[in-house]
């Protein structure tokens, strides 16, 4: 009678866990995988957040400084603009925990229609031309993009609220809202001056008054320095 040689089955069973080790590998590489397309997704949609809420904050900067500009227009020849007022009645910002606490207080420029005052920046399919989609194309819609403009005085004198020199300062928020999770959020901040006349901006030292080849020969001021007006620093 033959005796059961355990030795055949030995290279049977060393198949089988070379077999579970490599299906192991196969998984745990394609799990990498996902993380790591999943990690760029994630990385590349928060960057098209950055961009659309920085791009809603320069839109509702420039709004902001031509509803600036009209204020100030309105506001004829009179130096002083008590903000409150002109803003009609508005009381300082307190539901934005950065800007609640500011000093001076920031005003609300341009309020939203809704109850939290922002303005949306929606763009829809059906607020397009027909010409504007091309043919086969899946247009994103844009409806979560949001921005708030707020306005402040620029400490020209100790009256927080009380603008004396026709300047001030303009801040746009821009935002973009997610289903799930925190808002992607961008700030720009300018401050607006109320000139009359033709503004040239030109690189170089021409700014400074100097010569055409942009050196620091001033042929415009040939006078001498007036000894009058020259101190010594201590």
């Amino acid at each position: 009678m033959l005796r059961p040689n355990s030795h055949r089955r030995q290279p049977r069973g060393f198949t089988l866990l070379l077999a579970l080790g490599v299906v192991a590998v196969v998984t745990m590489a394609v799990m990498l995988s996902f993380s790591v397309v999943g990690r760029e997704a994630d990385t590349q949609a928060d960057t098209r957040r950055q961009k659309q809420a920085f791009f809603a904050a320069e839109a509702g900067l420039a709004e902001g400084r031509e509803a600036l500009r009209l204020l100030l227009k309105n506001n004829g020849s009179d130096t002083t603009m008590g903000l409150p007022a002109a803003l009609g009645g508005a009381s300082p910002v307190g539901d934005i925990p950065a800007l609640a606490a500011a000093n001076p207080p920031w005003y609300e420029l341009l309020p939203g229609p809704g109850a939290d005052k922002w303005n949306r920046y929606t763009i829809l399919k059906t607020n397009l031309g027909t010409t504007e989609i091309p043919a086969g194309v899946d247009y994103p819609e844009q409806n979560n993009v949001r921005y708030r403009v707020f306005i402040r005085d620029d400490l020209d004198d100790d009256q927080s609220t009380v603008d004396s020199n026709r300047q001030l300062w303009i801040l746009a928020v821009g935002e973009v809202t997610t289903a799930n999770g925190r808002p992607t959020r961008s700030m720009v901040q300018a401050l607006v001056t109320n000139a009359t006349g033709e503004s040239i901006f030109s690189p170089g030292c021409q700014m400074e008054n100097c010569s055409s080849d942009n050196n620091n020969n001033n042929n415009k001021d040939n006078e001498e320095p007036e000894e009058g007006s020259t101190f010594t620093l201590p």
